[in-house]
């Protein structure tokens, strides 16, 4: 003690089950969106709307598009589904960006509705006076800590209108009440190529209008341990994806917390120059944190599950914080395999690193051994994505197949849990984790 599936048919994941055509997967983004909701205009309506949280998502709601030109009176307007008052808020511009390094010029918007009735469905639209794209639903999650289901994705990075498109699906199909994505980052390969941002945002599409999508920025999105790589300080990664301010000194928007629903998240950036920062920013939330629970999500983890990988930064810098406030679970990619454990005390937090794309690297331990950790679970060549079921008592954990490559193992089946792991809470804060 410690203080403190049914199936998924493999048509249906693999690439050549796809139900889209190449012609439909690279529709022009307004055009993906119309097909989920259909638009209130179709002149030049923003598109690549993009839901993310405010440090209080029960209140407050964030939104991101972008504008086929800088039109005036860019807003988001709502109104509860049940009858109530609109609510609206003028948009910002975000910092322009270049063809060059992101491969778009076209202005990016924010806005943030605010006063909002917790656990309430609203119905909304995103406009500028070029067009309106909605209507689309969003619900805000309750105050109080009622059971909930977040879902979590490892690196997509490459072909993700392909084969990650079709994970992100089969998620949301299985997992329909999944009120939050969290993404370990790499969300792209080249972070200069426009493309493959509208294949991002295609295959985020059933879940970015209505659900909060939270990516850890990676090392591909900075070009970090990248050649030949532009991104002009993260241009695009920045222009699709807001972030909560916490109102510290010195915070950058690629490190922040919010709450949801009994769990803090402290979302870092493990290839930021400011580690240490972070790391004092990371003891003052979990010191002064009124959740049950607390995630930490970051692109590179403290173990690294490749050979020719060691993340000594995040190991001694952040590592020491997450012991020392017995973090419940910390999610990563960037190794490009499925690996899962603890150091030390079983009953100690629950490390997971995983790939959500088509990309695969060789597995390794020796990073694990190294560090005083045990890995327990582990596959090569598997593509999964993860659920997560809160509840007052227990934060479950399982790792969902969803697709192989050559030479995948261990031999599993498709939507089978490749990982099952529930930690528990005594009403004293003891807390126990087990493995199926």
């Amino acid at each position: 003690m410690r203080n403190g599936l049914a199936s998924l048919a493999a048509t249906a994941l693999v690439l050549t089950g796809c139900s889209t055509t190449p012609e439909q997967e690279r529709l022009p983004d307004a055009a993906t969106e119309a097909a989920v909701q259909p638009a209130a205009s179709t002149r030049t309506p923003p598109t690549a709307v993009v839901l993310t949280p405010s440090a209080t998502p029960s209140t407050a709601q964030t939104f991101t598009w972008r504008s086929a030109k800088a039109w005036k009176n860019q807003r988001v307007v709502a109104r509860p589904v049940s009858g109530g008052p609109e609510v609206r808020a003028p948009a910002r511009r975000k910092a322009a960006t270049t063809a060059r390094d992101s491969g778009s010029v076209r202005p990016a918007y924010t806005a943030t509705l605010r006063g909002l009735q917790p656990g309430t469905r609203y119905r909304y639209r995103v406009a500028n006076d070029g067009g309106s794209a909605g209507d689309f639903f969003f619900t805000t999650p309750a105050t109080e800590l009622e059971p909930w289901t977040f879902l979590t994705l490892g690196d997509t990075q490459v072909d993700n209108a392909d084969r990650p498109a079709a994970i992100v699906k089969a998620a949301v199909k299985r997992f329909p009440t999944a009120n939050l994505v969290l993404h370990a980052g790499d969300v792209v390969n080249h972070p200069w190529v426009h493309q493959e941002w509208v294949d991002l945002m295609a295959a985020l599409a059933p879940v970015r209008m209505s659900r909060n999508v939270v990516a850890s920025i990676g090392n591909h999105e900075q070009c970090v341990l990248v050649k030949n790589c532009r991104s002009g300080q993260a241009q695009g990664f920045r222009t699709y994806f807001s972030s909560p301010s916490n109102g510290v000194t010195g915070q950058r928007p690629t490190w922040y917390r919010f709450d949801q629903q009994g769990v803090r998240f402290v979302v870092l950036d493990s290839f930021g120059s400011d580690l240490a920062a972070q790391a004092r920013f990371l003891d003052a939330q979990l010191q002064d944190n009124p959740n049950r629970w607390s995630v930490v999500l970051l692109h590179a983890g403290p173990f690294a599950s490749r050979a020719d990988r060691t993340n000594s930064a995040v190991f001694s810098t952040v590592l020491p914080v997450i012991e020392k406030h017995d973090v419940d679970l910390v999610l990563s990619g960037h190794d490009h395999v499925f690996s899962s454990g603890h150091r030390g005390d079983p009953d100690s937090t629950v490390f997971a690193t995983s790939v959500s794309g088509p990309k695969y690297y060789e597995i390794a331990r020796a990073d694990w051994d190294r560090r005083g950790a045990t890995r327990a679970r582990w596959a090569e060549r598997i593509s999964t994505y993860q659920v997560v079921d809160v509840a007052a008592d227990t934060l479950r954990f399982r790792s969902i197949v969803a697709s192989k490559g050559s030479g995948a193992t261990p031999s599993i089946a498709y939507g089978a849990a490749l990982d099952d792991v529930t930690i528990t809470k005594d009403a004293d804060g003891d807390k126990s984790v087990t493995r199926r």
